[in-house]
């Protein structure tokens, strides 16, 4: 026996995540966050759930996230670094957990992806919206403070935080859509809560099916986050001739901001965060990723100019802002 057995750095990462993103969906985590759970809050539930939630974060004592003091529990130091990231454990464990977990339906034959299983639409864009505010967020809107728009689409809007964020920062008016009717709830909620509901509207639709979204040839910019990749699955030829449409119906000198993550650069002598990981999830529901430089060539060739190519807060994450020539 040696002292190395790297199998239960896996057994312990899995149980871990599995936790905190189950506290954080079930809307607790965010509590032990900021204030800490009492006693009280934790065991005012039915007995058997109490049980599990005392039973939960002992398990976090023991991992040293959590420590219990008198009255109840708080995060750790250790605790906040990794709360700081857990929208990389919701996109994981809460997005894509079921079907991850029906991988050998998939290696077998038995099933496939997107017919007998599929992805949490809710909490993909839940965890995208927890991981990009730090990630992405910043890094997008450094961007849009270098051009001027009245009017935003956001293709692939998840929960529309940043399409909220946008038109209220810039005094934008906006579109979201997205095929997730779990997502568009989300969506719906937040711009009541933002009581932007005169300036904002959320489309449930195919990001595909551009007749879907209104106003396009008044639109003068279309951010699309982490979803051109989708399209791309089903070809590079797909790819450009999507964006060649989006191009044909907007107005000349509008802009197209994407959001991306490269692949892993294959180097197996280094350690990468994260890239791994997303290729493969995207592999299962038989997507690619692109480089850099593939997206500066297929958003070329599908009719913008690339203006500009930042890397972001995420790993191997990028942000493109693209422009539809004004003649």
């Amino acid at each position: 026996m040696t002292d190395r057995r790297p199998a239960f750095d896996l057994f312990e990462g899995y149980a871990l995540s599995n936790v905190l993103a189950g506290l954080e969906i079930g809307g607790l985590l965010a509590t032990l966050e900021r204030d800490g759970l009492s006693d009280e809050i934790v065991l005012d539930r039915a007995p058997e759930a109490a049980k599990l939630l005392v039973a939960s974060l002992r398990y976090l004592v023991d991992r040293g996230v959590v420590h219990a003091g008198e009255g109840g529990y708080a995060l750790t130091e250790y605790g906040r670094e990794i709360c700081a990231d857990k929208g990389y454990l919701v996109w994981l464990v809460g997005g894509y957990g079921r079907p991850l977990s029906k991988l050998d339906r998939f290696v077998t034959g038995a099933a496939r992806y997107g017919l007998d299983y599929t992805r949490d639409g809710e909490w993909v864009a839940g965890g995208a919206a927890m991981l990009g505010r730090a990630d992405v967020v910043p890094y997008a809107v450094g961007l849009l403070k270098g051009i001027d728009f009245t009017r935003m689409v956001d293709i692939g809007c998840g929960n529309a935080r940043f399409l909220l964020l946008a038109c209220q920062q810039f005094g934008a008016s906006g579109v979201g859509v997205d095929l997730s009717p779990e997502a568009c709830q989300l969506a719906e909620v937040a711009v009541d809560r933002a009581g932007m509901r005169e300036r904002v509207q959320i489309v449930l639709g195919d990001a595909e099916d551009l007749d879907r979204i209104p106003g396009l040839a008044e639109t003068d910019l279309v951010v699309t986050f982490f979803l051109l990749h989708e399209v791309l699955g089903k070809g590079r030829e797909a790819l450009v001739g999507y964006l060649r449409e989006l191009s044909d119906r907007l107005p000349p000198g509008a802009h197209l901001l994407v959001a991306e993550v490269e692949p892993p650069d294959g180097g197996v002598s280094s350690r990468q965060w994260f890239t791994p990981e997303f290729a493969y999830v995207h592999a299962v529901m038989s997507q690619i990723l692109y480089t850099a430089q593939q997206w500066t060539e297929a958003l070329t060739d599908g009719g913008f100019e690339v203006a500009e190519v930042l890397r972001d807060g995420m790993p191997g994450g990028l942000i493109i802002l693209g422009r539809k020539p004004a003649s």
